[in-house]
């Protein structure tokens, strides 16, 4: 993968995708910056040093970004995790908050972290991965707040991507499907897992390294001449309905 002593900043470092993508980057070799708005465990370290930033907060990540480029000279890598979901509630039911809320995290701790980056990713050539969701790319039923701004980190990768080539930095997304994460874990019942399964063309929920193999490669150079892609990482789901039984 070619990540010995790259400096990766993860965001929602503490759990779910965020911290297998800590565990990930450091077994190739990379040193970690994990960012979250809880203390992460082990937080100094020679390859890992833990922050606790608000990525819903300017100021906050702005002051986190100084203090890791002045740590470690510079920043290679940028893996924004960092997310919330919505209740499951008809577009209807949603209170205005809560679409404020997932713009405030989802698309604005996306903004925040590439801006306040932006300089230190350009002067290595660096690369940014964002994380999606399958429901940017086909929308969840009761979930419209949390699709239209995970829609928005898709456009905004893309954009980016076109923006920043001409500083070498890459700007890529993926896009999750159901995973087995703290976040998503207060929503799964036996019977919506079941479901889930049977929708899935390879007939399973994924685990958070599964997700973090996929950015990883991403992040590598690998990857060089991959930018503005928003990969789904879904089993097939966004590839259409499974097969059926012949």
């Amino acid at each position: 993968m070619n990540l010995q002593d790259k400096v990766v900043v993860i965001t929602g470092a503490r759990s779910g995708i965020g911290a297998a993508c800590v565990d990930r980057f450091r077994a190739f070799g990379a040193r970690v910056e994990a960012w979250d708005r809880s203390p992460v465990a082990d937080p100094d370290t020679d390859d890992l040093v833990g922050r606790v930033v608000d990525v819903s907060s300017a100021s906050a990540v702005a002051e986190a970004a100084t203090a890791a480029a002045n740590r470690w000279g510079g920043v290679d890598v940028l893996v924004n995790c960092a997310g919330i979901i919505t209740p499951n509630l008809a577009a209807q039911d949603v209170d205005p908050a809560d679409y404020q809320r997932n713009f405030d995290v989802n698309l604005m701790g996306v903004v925040h972290t590439t801006r306040e980056l932006h300089a230190a990713l350009a002067d290595r050539s660096g690369a940014i991965v964002n994380v999606a969701s399958q429901a940017a790319l086909v929308c969840l039923p009761h979930q419209s707040a949390y699709s239209a701004i995970k829609g928005a980190v898709a456009a905004l990768t893309r954009s980016l991507a076109i923006d920043w080539a001409a500083e070498g930095i890459r700007v890529n997304a993926v896009c999750p499907g159901f995973t087995r994460t703290p976040m998503a874990g207060g929503q799964m019942t036996p019977e919506l897992d079941a479901a889930v399964s049977r929708r899935v063309p390879l007939g399973r929920i994924f685990e958070p390294e599964e997700i973090a193999g996929s950015i990883a490669f991403l992040a590598s150079d690998l990857a060089s001449a991959v930018t503005g892609v928003v990969l789904p990482v879904d089993g097939g789901w966004t590839a259409g309905e499974p097969a059926l039984p012949m």
